[in-house]
This record gives C-alpha cells, sequence and structure tokens, in this order.
C-alpha cells in the first residue's frame, strides 16, 4: 500500500554547496510520517546537517531540512529518497 501524503507540499531551494528542503504538513499524522521517514533515511556524519520543526499552531507547520557546506553533494540522493518515501511526486 502507498504511503501518499496528497496534501504535503515540499519546497526546494538551493545555492552553491547549501541545499534545503521544506515539508510543509497540515496536521499531526503527517508531522509525524515526515519525521518517522527523516529517521528511516542516513547521510554521512560528516554532513553538516540541520533538521527543524516548525509549528505554526493548530497542527500545521512545516519540517526544515538544510545540508550545508555539502562538498559531496549528499543532500540530492537524500532529499530524492525522502520524496519517494512520503510519495510526493514534485517540488516547488
Amino acid at each position: 500500500m502507498s504511503d501518499i501524503l496528497n496534501t504535503m507540499t515540499a519546497i526546494h531551494s538551493h545555492e552553491e554547496r547549501y541545499e534545503k528542503l521544506e515539508l510543509l504538513y497540515r496536521n499531526e499524522k503527517e508531522k509525524k510520517k515526515i519525521l518517522d521517514a527523516i529517521n528511516t533515511l542516513h547521510y554521512r556524519d560528516e554532513c553538516h546537517v540541520e533538521i527543524a520543526t516548525v509549528d505554526e499552531g493548530e497542527g500545521h507547520g512545516f519540517v526544515s531540512i538544510e545540508f550545508h557546506d555539502d562538498y559531496d553533494k549528499e543532500a540530492g540522493p537524500f532529499f530524492d529518497a525522502l520524496i519517494k518515501k512520503l510519495g510526493i511526486d514534485h517540488c516547488e
């Protein structure tokens, strides 16, 4: 059975050696699925990665994942795997 979150929005931004993915959730169930998916994926310990959850009230907000000084381009495969795991078909 597919683990698709039909209402989730993904926003990707990047600059040289920096990439960020924001996953907007609209309820606590979506938030939990995002955090669970992140915890199942791995990246090298040497990567400088920041993961933050921003609650905007009434169960909605976003999870931000930022790769800093990403010399080895770890973010791309990580974000691709995360998006696939969540069933998101495109980013804005």
